[in-house]
C-alpha cells in the first residue's frame, strides 16, 4: 500500500512510553502499530533504546514526523480574557503574560498560544495558553536524546485528543463535548466547546473514592466551571484510557451519552489494534497532529531552535511521486476508453478496406439471384414441357384406339381434356383416366352428347396432374 505521510505519537504516560504509528493514503488514516513500553524511565535506557528501534524497523516507520505528547503534571494551561485592544499586538503581549507566571528570573518557561473564536459581540479575546517549566521540558529532551528520539512538535496530550476529536467529528465544533481520560493514577477531564478548548483539569486517583464516583466529581465541577447557558447542553461525554470500557458499561446507566471515543474514529487498522485502540486514544492524537494541516488548536511546545526547519525544495520529489501517482491512476481510469478507441479506429479502417469488395461480392449476389430466377423459370418451363408430353403418352395408352382428342390444355396442372368415341367406350373413361397415376379428381365438366354428324359421343373432362 502507498502511504502519503507517516507520523508516530510518543505520549508519556506516566511511568510508560506508549508509542502509536499512523498513516495516510488517499482514502484515509491509517492506524498500522502500536506499542507499550512499560516503566521506560526506571529501565536501563540502551534496553528502552532498543524496544523503540524495534518499533521503527519492524514496522519500515521513519523518523522523520515524531510528535512527542507531555503528561498533563508538567503542562500548565491558562485561559486568558485580553482587551480586544492587543489583538494586533497579541504576540508581544502574551510574552509579558507568560513572565509574569514564571516563578522566579532563573526559572523560564516554554510556551504557545492560540486565540480561541469568541461571538460576534465579544469585546475580548480568549486565549488558550500553554506552558512548561524549561528545566522539565529539558529534562524530557534529554531521555528522548538517550533514547535515539527527536521530536519535531511537542504538545499536550489533552491538546492532541481535543484536536483529533475536532478532526474527525463534523458537528464537534458546534456543540459541547467533555473528554475523559482514565489514566491508572489520575483522571484528566477535558471540556471542548465551539471547536476550542475551555477547560482542562487533572485529578490524582487519591485515598477510597472509587474512579467512577471521582469522574463524576470531575465532571460536575467541569460543568460547573463552564457555566453552561441556559440553552445549552453536554452533546456528548467521550471517554478513552486502559479501563474506560469497563467503566463506560457503568455510567451508561447514569449518563445516557457516555460513549467510548474508539467508536467515533474511523481509522483503518489491522484487527490486533482494535483492542489497543482505548489506551493508544491519546497516541493516536498526536500523531494525527503530525499528518494534518488543519488542526484546530496547533500548539507546539518545542523550542523553535530544536524544531526541524524544512525547506520549501524538500517538498518538490515527494510533490512529483504525487503527480507521477496521480499520473498512473489517471492512466489507469482511462485505460479502457483509449484502448476502445483504439479498437474502434482499427475497425473503421478495416472496414473501409474492405467497403470495395463487399460492393463486388453485392453485385455477383445481384447477379447469381438474377440468375437463379431465370433458370428458375426455364426449368418451370421445361418441366411443363416434360410433364405435357409424359401425360399425352399416358392417354394414349389408356383411351381405347377408337377414341380421338381434340381438345388438351394444361394450365397449373388443371387438365382440360375434349374428345369423342363410339358409345361402346365412352362409358367407362372416366374409370380408366383415375386409374392413372398422373391424374387424379377426373369429373366430366360438359355432359357427353352425340355428334349428329359422326354418329359418335363428345366427352369433355377436368383432372388435376399429380405433381
Amino acid at each position: 500500500m502507498i502511504y502519503l505521510k507517516t507520523s508516530v505519537g510518543m505520549e508519556i504516560r506516566q511511568d510508560d512510553l506508549l508509542l502509536t504509528c499512523l498513516r495516510s493514503n488517499l482514502a484515509g488514516g491509517v492506524f498500522t502499530d502500536f506499542k507499550r513500553i512499560a516503566g521506560y524511565c526506571q529501565r536501563d535506557p540502551d534496553q528502552v533504546r532498543a524496544e523503540i528501534d524495534d518499533f521503527f524497523k519492524s514496522g519500515k516507520i521513519p523518523r522523520a514526523n515524531i510528535v512527542l505528547g507531555l503528561p498533563r503534571k508538567d503542562v500548565i494551561l491558562r485561559f486568558l480574557d485580553l482587551p480586544k485592544e492587543v489583538e494586533d499586538n497579541l504576540k508581544q503581549v502574551m510574552l509579558y503574560q507568560v513572565q509574569s507566571f514564571e516563578p522566579t528570573e532563573e526559572e523560564k518557561l516554554y510556551y504557545d498560544f492560540v486565540p480561541i473564536k469568541g461571538g460576534p459581540q465579544d469585546k475580548k479575546i480568549h486565549v488558550l495558553a500553554v506552558m512548561i517549566r524549561k528545566s522539565s521540558l529539558d529534562a524530557h529532551l534529554e531521555t528522548m536524546h538517550k533514547l535515539g528520539v527527536r521530536p519535531t512538535a511537542i504538545t499536550a496530550g489533552a491538546v492532541a485528543l481535543a484536536n483529533m476529536f475536532l478532526g474527525i467529528c463534523s458537528h464537534g465544533k458546534d456543540k459541547t463535548f467533555i473528554l475523559a481520560d482514565l489514566k491508572p493514577l489520575a483522571v484528566e477531564i477535558t471540556v471542548l466547546r465551539g471547536g476550542a478548548l475551555v477547560y482542562g483539569r487533572e485529578a490524582p486517583r487519591a485515598g477510597q473514592t472509587p474512579l467512577k464516583q471521582l469522574l463524576r466529581n470531575e465532571i460536575e465541577a467541569a460543568v460547573g466551571k463552564v457555566r453552561l447557558d441556559s440553552e445549552e447542553n453536554i452533546e456528548g461525554i467521550l471517554i478513552v484510557g486502559e479501563e474506560s470500557e469497563s467503566l463506560c458499561e457503568e455510567l451508561r446507566e447514569e449518563m445516557p451519552d457516555c460513549e467510548l471515543m474508539g467508536k467515533r474514529l474511523r481509522f483503518e487498522m489491522p484487527v490486533r489494534n482494535r483492542t489497543y485502540l482505548q489506551q493508544a486514544a491519546i497516541s493516536l492524537g498526536l500523531a494525527y497532529g503530525g499528518i494534518t494541516r488543519r488542526l484546530a488548536m496547533k500548539l507546539n511546545l518545542l523550542p523553535p531552535a530544536f524544531r526541524i526547519q524544512q525547506k520549501r525544495w524538500a517538498y518538490i520529489p515527494t510533490a512529483i511521486l504525487g503527480l507521477c501517482i496521480l499520473a498512473a491512476l489517471a492512466g489507469l481510469g482511462f485505460r479502457n476508453m483509449v484502448q476502445q478507441q483504439i479498437f474502434i479506429d482499427s475497425l473503421d479502417q478495416e472496414i473501409k478496406a474492405l467497403e470495395a469488395p463487399a460492393k463486388r461480392v453485392s453485385e455477383s449476389r445481384m447477379q447469381v439471384q438474377n440468375l437463379e430466377k431465370h433458370i428458375g423459370a426455364v426449368e418451370n418451363i421445361l418441366y411443363r414441357r416434360d410433364q405435357n408430353l409424359e401425360i399425352l403418352r399416358e392417354l394414349t395408352g389408356l383411351l381405347p384406339s377408337d377414341t380421338f382428342l381434340t381438345l388438351y390444355r394444361n394450365q397449373d396442372c388443371t387438365i382440360q381434356i375434349r374428345g369423342n368415341s363410339p358409345s361402346s367406350s365412352s362409358s367407362d373413361l372416366i374409370d380408366k383416366l383415375e386409374k392413372s397415376p398422373l391424374l387424379r379428381d377426373v369429373t366430366s365438366t360438359a355432359g357427353t352428347y352425340r355428334d349428329p354428324q359422326s354418329g359418335k359421343d363428345v366427352f369433355q373432362f377436368s383432372a388435376k396432374c399429380e405433381k
